[in-house]
């Protein structure tokens, strides 16, 4: 493991660095607002969020990149570079072919990552630590800032067969105090909760968690009450999701050294409740409960956990909310101020539905970003009510663009308008 190193990127020269931060500053004042022209109307709202000054522009529109199929065979170079402008040609001088891994847009936080899956901003907003599920590195990104590497899993053993590998990732409820940072990985032999601290290994708290070629789950966030909830898919094989003795299936509840919250359903058990088929998203709901977002066959459903419930088929009235997979399905959730944000891979979008303090919906769903940046996966709110998100373009499904994969920032203010759930 290697701690705190630069991306593998070379830096331009001081001067060439100065020109490029002062042409990105004069060009970022509204993007925030563009993003959401044609999407989402929250005009008779009043604004829950703070927008970044860096985020902002009024006269710049974020430039769209043509969509293109790469050749059979080819691989982009991982780049950690986030500078917003390439390095000014000087006058006379035959022209630079542009950087691909140099964003123009501003709400376009890092470039050309490696599959980035876990997402978690620090608690100041001021940057966030993404995992490439691929490679095992886990970077630090921030606006108009090139990304640093922070720590290279390698001697944990990433396997990342199938859907596995670097997977969720959490900072722990007093990261300002300890910098301790929680993963869920895939292994050879299985999937296991690890505990990162700078400079030292990584240490695995919790193994054990079954591993198969498709659904190892994978999403992992703290509740109010400071324990870690862990979403755990069912490998492919769906009577494990209702096996009491297995863990495949199952909202695992810890505590934060990786043993069995003390108050859970069955003494001694992870076990927190059951029956699920692939949890891809675990959400925090306004009164400190959790919901977790399961991926199933037809559609993707909102679930409110309840200790010892059972969800391989929901009684009435148990579903929040239900995203059909002819529709587009969701991908992951993020709850910010009274807002449920959700992506698609599919159908290339975030959406927004007004979360009630009851845990109703009112209104529908309404599109706050749509198809500008392709798939998107991992979605999460930082402290300033702002959503970090994950593209997924290069996963086999997408049309990625050089710059794929990257890592943006959208606001939301709540959405919805008539209608209610489903």
């Amino acid at each position: 493991m290697s701690t705190t190193s630069p991306g593998p990127s070379a830096r331009a020269p001081r001067s060439a660095r100065a020109g490029r931060r002062a042409a990105r500053l004069l060009a970022a004042s509204g993007v925030v607002a563009l993003l959401l022209t044609g999407c989402a109307d929250f005009s008779a709202e009043e604004p829950t969020f703070t927008v970044q000054p860096s985020l902002t522009a009024r006269e710049v529109e974020p430039q769209q990149e043509t969509r293109v199929v790469p050749s059979p065979g080819a691989t982009t170079a991982p780049s950690t570079s986030a500078s917003d402008q390439s390095a000014p040609v000087p006058s006379g001088s035959a022209s630079a072919a542009p950087d691909p891994c140099a964003p123009t847009d501003a709400a376009v936080i890092a470039t050309c990552l490696a599959a980035p899956w876990g997402l978690a901003p620090l608690p100041d907003g001021s940057a966030a630590l993404v995992g490439e599920r691929t490679t095992g590195r886990i970077l630090q990104v921030a606006p108009q800032q090139d990304a640093q590497v922070l720590f290279e899993l390698s001697t944990v053993g990433i396997d990342s067969a199938g859907d596995g590998g670097l997977l969720g990732l959490a900072l722990s409820p007093s990261y300002t105090e300890d910098g301790l940072l929680y993963a869920y990985v895939t292994t050879a032999t299985d999937n296991r909760i690890i505990r990162i601290a700078a400079g030292d290994e990584p240490k695995a708290i919790f193994t054990g968690i079954p591993k198969g070629t498709e659904h190892n789950g994978g999403r992992i966030g703290f509740a109010a009450d400071r324990s870690l909830y862990v979403g755990t898919g069912d490998t492919g094989n769906p009577a494990l999701a209702a096996d009491p003795t297995s863990l495949a299936g199952k909202v695992l509840r810890l505590d934060e050294f990786g043993k069995p919250a003390a108050d859970n359903p069955t003494p001694g058990s992870a076990v927190y409740a059951s029956g699920f088929t692939q949890v891809a998203g675990v959400c925090p709901l306004t009164d400190g409960t959790m919901a977790a977002l399961d991926r199933r066959t037809d559609a993707d459903v909102l679930l409110p956990l309840a200790a010892g419930g059972s969800y391989a088929t929901p009684a009435a009235g148990a579903v929040l909310w239900t995203w059909p997979r002819a529709e587009g399905g969701a991908a992951d959730c993020a709850i910010t101020g009274t807002t449920l944000a959700t992506t698609s891979l599919d159908k290339q979008q975030v959406s927004a539905l007004r979360l009630n303090p009851d845990r109703t919906f009112s209104g529908t769903p309404t599109q706050v970003l749509d198809n500008r940046y392709g798939r998107l996966l991992t979605v999460t709110p930082d402290s300033k009510g702002l959503l970090w998100a994950t593209t997924s373009n290069k996963d086999g499904f997408g049309t990625p663009v050089p710059s794929d994969d990257r890592v943006i920032v959208i606001p939301t203010d709540g959405g919805g308008a008539d209608g209610g759930p489903d």
